[in-house]
């Protein structure tokens, strides 16, 4: 196997049964060694199922490292690494995040072999950190953090402003009724703290009245402090999603041959109206007789149109569906996925607004249309 075809297998969004297999043993390996780790601990299980255990965690440890010996040596099939060298590429893998967080997932056997067997099961929960790569959204969500931290650092300055506010306000207020727990203001940071993050552990808590108003207060400011930290978030979530999903959709729609000659903005424009779909194989996509309220580009893969006396087929770069958006009559045939397949939808407002957008595009979904009407009514 070369390099490149290693590399390719071992990526988190490769699409074939290869990758797929291998994404399969990498989470169950995964989830089996988070099992053994938990049941290790547990006295009863590692009394009756002690050899199992021991099993499984060398071959789960085994696992790992064959997983960071193949991506060393596949290292150099990074596209981006062509000019870089073979073993440079591997050293720039290995002292990346990913590298490190590979070859720390192999911690356990080292720990098994050279320190205690009891102390290496309690390294396990290393292996969680495998799944990142597999998570898209944590990546998003650190880039979100990254784009926001100034917000999020005001935020976290007004959270800190109130939290001393309020354990000099409880120091001052309760001090006398309490004098053990409300003595000092550090000794009053702890219920500070619990108040306004409106844990309420209920350990401690004023008994004048205007310590409790005073807790009310602290109270309601903490859920408006959380509030603003969550709504900074989610809007930067949502923008970042968004974006890679915009990018994503720009990258399908400049393959396919369709979109070739319409121009970067046009691109952009189409890109912002189609929504990406992936089917596997056999999918249904659509039914004779329904209610026709959208139309597909083929962006990668095959579909059938189940028409008689023969069905025909579409590859990337084709479309259907339009015929139900321009006569505003049910799907004329059914669509099926003939394998994994990629489409690019686009919806009845949208199809309007692209036809007012981009005329020439129209004119040929128009044409097509007519052509496939000809043709079915012959």
């Amino acid at each position: 196997m070369g390099r490149e075809r290693l590399y390719r297998l071992l990526q988190p969004d490769e699409p074939g049964i290869g990758a797929r297999v291998f994404r399969g043993a990498h989470h169950a390996a995964v989830a089996a060694g988070i099992g053994i780790m938990l049941a290790d601990t547990v006295d009863a299980s590692r009394l009756a199922w002690a050899d199992a255990l021991d099993a499984g965690f060398w071959v789960v440890c085994s696992f790992f490292a064959a997983e960071y010996v193949a991506r060393l040596i596949a290292a150099p099939g990074n596209p981006g690494a062509a000019q870089r060298g073979p073993w440079r590429a591997r050293l720039d893998w290995a002292a990346s995040v990913g590298g490190i967080c590979d070859l720390v997932g192999v911690l356990p056997a080292v720990v098994e072999v050279v320190f205690s067997p009891s102390f290496a099961s309690l390294f396990g929960f290393v292996w969680v950190f495998k799944l990142v790569r597999y998570a898209p959204g944590l990546a998003s969500l650190g880039s979100v953090i990254s784009d926001a931290r100034q917000a999020l650092l005001s935020v976290l300055l007004g959270f800190c402003i109130v939290l001393l506010f309020s354990a000099t306000c409880a120091c001052l207020l309760e001090r006398s009724a309490q004098p053990d727990v409300f003595g000092s203001i550090p000794a009053a940071l702890w219920w500070a703290i619990v108040t306004l993050t409106t844990t309420g552990y209920g350990d401690v808590i004023p008994e004048t009245p205007l310590g409790r108003l005073l807790g009310g207060v602290v109270m309601i400011s903490g859920i408006m402090v959380f509030a603003l930290w969550a709504g900074i978030l989610a809007t930067g979530f949502a923008e970042e999603t968004r974006r890679r999903e915009f990018l994503r959709t720009w990258d399908l729609v400049s393959k396919v041959p369709f979109f070739h000659d319409i121009g970067a903005s046009a691109i952009a424009d189409v890109a912002r109206l189609l929504r990406p779909r992936e089917y596997s194989a056999g999918a249904v996509i659509m039914r004779r007789g329904e209610h026709g309220d959208c139309m597909y580009f083929v962006a990668a893969g095959e579909v059938e149109i189940r028409l008689s006396p023969e069905p025909v087929r579409l590859g990337a770069g084709q479309f259907f569906g339009e015929i139900a958006l321009l006569t505003g009559g049910p799907r004329t045939a059914t669509v099926v996925a003939m394998g994994p397949s990629t489409l690019l939808l686009l919806d009845v407002a949208d199809f309007r607004e692209l036809v007012g957008r981009q005329p020439d595009l129209a004119r040929i979904i128009h044409e097509e249309a007519e052509r496939r009407l000809v043709a079915a009514g012959s």
